[in-house]
């Protein structure tokens, strides 16, 4: 039996491509899960009033329009001590996952992570243990030029394809369309000096073992 069979995450992300590709790739992947996507902290907090009880775990980003995703957290999990929180970002901070631990809540994960690596983390948490990652999770790329000419999005799409994900993967664990990919991808390569994206994941390889 799947840790995650019914197990119940309720997502707070304002960006809906976002919210509606985690829900489509989880749902093909462990669709024993119950996955219910909101956009705001007051959907979450009116959620958790009605149904508290049959929330599990409450997966929260870290940027929401007017408030530090962090804070909301800790103020959901002050209010509803019964129900687990763990926290989502794509801020390449390498302080985050340490403030989030001292927060009390049970696990951090970063946008740019593989379905896989989000599963296992998730089957983590059913299980009742917290999950932060090692500082490879979501490592740097910002540091070096002309890495640092890239955008975030640019940055998250390249450690993708270092790791090996094909566009469809990398669509669909960003909740984003195949062709913004390729887009993404396309601008990349310009402002590297790639040919290609063998070339531009070694460049990015590179640079993490630098």
């Amino acid at each position: 039996m799947d840790e995650l069979d019914g197990f119940s995450i309720l997502l707070v992300d304002d960006h809906a491509l976002f919210r509606d590709g985690i829900a489509l790739a989880l749902a093909q992947c462990a669709p024993g899960l119950r996955l219910i996507p909101v956009a705001t902290l007051d959907e979450a907090q009116g959620w958790l009033q009605r149904a508290g009880a049959d929330v599990d775990l409450v997966l929260i980003d870290y940027r929401l329009p007017g408030i530090d995703g962090l804070k909301g957290a800790v103020g959901l999990r002050a209010a509803f001590p019964q129900t687990a929180c763990a926290l989502m970002s794509g801020a390449d901070d390498p302080a985050l996952p340490e403030r989030t631990r001292r927060a009390g809540l049970a696990g951090y994960f970063h946008k740019s992570i593989d379905l896989q690596r989000l599963l296992a983390g998730l089957r983590q948490l059913a299980a009742g243990e917290t999950c932060f990652p090692s500082d490879s999770m979501a490592p740097d790329l910002a540091e070096s030029a002309p890495l640092r000419e890239l955008t975030e999005r640019q940055r998250e799409v390249l450690r993708r394809v270092a790791a090996g994900a094909t566009n469809k993967e990398i669509a669909l664990s960003m909740g984003i369309a195949p062709h913004t990919v390729k887009n993404h991808l396309a601008q990349a390569f310009e402002r590297l000096g790639a040919a290609n994206r063998t070339q531009a994941a070694a460049m990015v390889r590179d640079d993490q073992h630098g």
